[in-house]
C-alpha cells in the first residue's frame, strides 16, 4: 500500500500495487477537495516488460459519473471504451506508459519500464534526457489524450521530470516509485 498527499493538502491518493514475475496490478483512488472535488478510482494491468496493458477508471465530480476502459490491443492499437462508445485511438500508438492526471503513482510506470530496458543493455545513462510518449487520463473528465514526460536520471533516487506537470527532481525508492514529486505530491509513511 503506497499514499500520497498533494502538497496543498487538498488531494489524497492511495494504490495497492501487486508486483509478481507476469507484472504489476494496482488498484488506486484519488480524492480532491480542491477548487473542483473529484473522486476516481482506477485500475492498472502492466505486464512483465513494464507495458501497460489496461486501465478501467472512473470518476464522480459534480458534472457527473464517469467511466473509462483503456486497452493495449496485441500488436495493434489502444482501445478506449466509454459511455460514448469504443474508439481506437491511433494517436497512442507510441504510448507503452499510462499517466493518470494528479496522480503521483502513475509516474513509477514509465520509470519501471525505463529500469527495465536498463537492466537489459546499458540504458540510460545519468544526465541523459529520455522522452517517453504516454497516453495521459484527465481527471475528473477522463478524457485521453497523448503527451510527452521527459526523465533524466540525475543519481541513484533521483531523477528529473519534465512535461505537463511542470518540472521537477523527483525522489524515488528502489522500486522506482515516487517517494516526492515537489509540486504535486509526497508519500506519506
Amino acid at each position: 500500500m503506497l499514499s500520497w498527499i498533494s502538497d496543498s493538502n487538498r488531494r489524497l491518493e492511495s494504490v495497492r500495487a501487486v508486483i509478481t514475475e507476469r507484472g504489476l496490478r494496482a488498484n488506486g483512488y484519488l480524492i480532491d477537495a480542491g477548487h473542483a472535488p473529484f473522486g476516481a478510482s482506477y485500475s492498472l494491468l502492466v505486464d512483465a516488460r513494464g507495458r501497460t496493458r489496461r486501465l478501467a477508471a472512473q470518476s464522480d465530480s459534480i458534472d457527473g459519473e464517469r467511466h473509462l476502459s483503456l486497452t493495449r490491443t496485441p500488436g495493434g492499437p489502444w482501445l478506449v471504451e466509454s459511455t460514448a462508445g469504443s474508439t481506437p485511438l491511433y494517436a497512442l500508438d507510441g504510448a507503452h506508459d499510462i499517466d493518470v492526471e494528479s496522480s503521483a503513482f502513475s509516474n513509477a510506470l514509465a520509470l519501471r519500464r525505463l529500469a527495465m530496458v536498463d537492466a537489459l543493455s546499458d540504458g540510460p545513462r545519468l544526465g541523459e534526457e529520455i522522452a517517453v510518449t504516454v497516453a495521459c487520463v484527465s481527471m475528473p473528465t477522463l478524457a485521453v489524450r497523448a503527451v510527452q514526460h521527459f526523465y533524466t536520471f540525475r543519481s541513484e533516487g533521483v531523477v528529473g521530470y519534465r512535461g505537463p506537470a511542470g518540472e521537477a527532481d523527483l525522489t524515488i525508492d528502489t522500486q522506482h516509485f515516487v517517494v516526492d514529486f515537489p509540486g504535486l505530491s509526497r508519500r506519506l509513511g
